[in-house]
């Protein structure tokens, strides 16, 4: 990877990151320092990559693994679901609607286990395929398959189990 400049990685790739990171979970207020954190992760590892897969997988595998560790933090959850409240009751009416949203999206996305969240997030968000999925996260194509089709059953009942409960959102 000595050819590419981790500063070029950052500009050509950073929002894909920001997006992995805040699609996995990561507290709004804490989005910044874990993409600093994936980037510097990146600059100390850079020797390590070996062009086996491409650069966003690699900073997409990356970006799991910041993202659980800036998930663990109940303190860092409290201050998500805080901001989302907030949202919510303030603003224009497409601000409401939209935080509604996304309020939905990341309650059900929290209802999964952990192996389905990261391949529905990278499958259905980010448009990766399941090769591509297999190699970010070391799990083979069946798995990666077998873990989406339930995270996508799971998923689309929780969504419908809180549009009831909440009257149709």
């Amino acid at each position: 990877m000595s050819a590419l400049d981790v500063g070029l990685l950052y500009d050509e790739h950073v929002d894909f990151v920001w997006r992995m990171l805040e699609r996995f979970g990561v507290a709004p207020a804490s989005i910044e320092d874990a993409v600093q954190e994936v980037f510097l992760i990146v600059h100390r590892r850079r020797s390590e990559f070996r062009h086996a897969s491409s650069v966003k997988t690699w900073l997409g595998g990356v970006a799991i693994r910041v993202a659980k560790d800036f998930r663990r933090s109940s303190e860092r959850r409290t201050k998500r679901e805080e901001d989302i409240e907030s949202k919510i009751e303030r603003g224009p009416h497409e601000v409401v609607e939209r935080g509604q949203a996304l309020a939905l999206l990341m309650r059900a996305l929290d209802t999964l286990e952990e192996d389905q969240r990261t391949v529905f997030v990278l499958s259905e968000l980010e448009e990766l395929t399941a090769p591509e999925i297999a190699e970010a996260t070391g799990a083979n194509v069946n798995t990666v398959s077998s873990r989406l089709r339930l995270a996508r059953k799971y998923f689309n009942e929780r969504v419908e189990q809180f549009r009831q409960k909440a009257g149709g959102m």
